[in-house]
């Protein structure tokens, strides 16, 4: 079933603390460069998002009226994408379904819908955005001689 609706707008990956199942030096990780998240929110603002968005929408089995209550309540905009330095890999965190939803049910398919889009948006990320390596990895480069001898 594909779902037509308007694209959301994107996550908002800023002032967001350290993802959910990270433990180490707390000094290293309080450091908002670790996870790369002003980069990766550029990312999807430059396209990912809404052409990961549209894959995501051609076979969701979410209806409008699934979709309008993961997006009045701030879901998509609160999906987590962060650079994982551990693994270096971009991952991501699904949000709280909302309390007021009660049905166990619509609950785990609101889950699972969101974790298949943070799937999605990875994977567009990775092989279509930076083609498995993204543009802030750690290498050293030599400097360039620049031709003048010293003497």
């Amino acid at each position: 079933m594909t779902l037509d609706v308007e694209v959301p707008t994107p996550p908002d990956l800023t002032n967001r603390g350290v993802p959910a199942g990270f433990e180490g030096d707390v000094d290293e990780l309080a450091d908002p460069e670790v996870f790369h998240r002003e980069e990766l929110e550029q990312v999807l603002r430059d396209g990912a998002w809404q052409e990961a968005f549209r894959e995501w929408a051609e076979y969701t089995d979410l209806g409008e009226p699934e979709f309008r209550t993961l997006r009045d309540h701030g879901c998509f905009v609160a999906l987590d994408l962060y650079w994982d330095p551990s693994t270096e890999r971009v991952r991501f965190d699904v949000p709280s379904i909302p309390a007021d939803i009660d049905d166990e049910a619509t609950r785990s398919l609101l889950r699972t819908e969101l974790a298949d889009l943070g799937d999605v948006v990875v994977e567009l990320i990775e092989d279509a955005y930076w083609e498995g390596e993204p543009h802030w990895t750690d290498e050293v480069f030599e400097e360039e001689p620049t031709g003048e001898s010293e003497g």
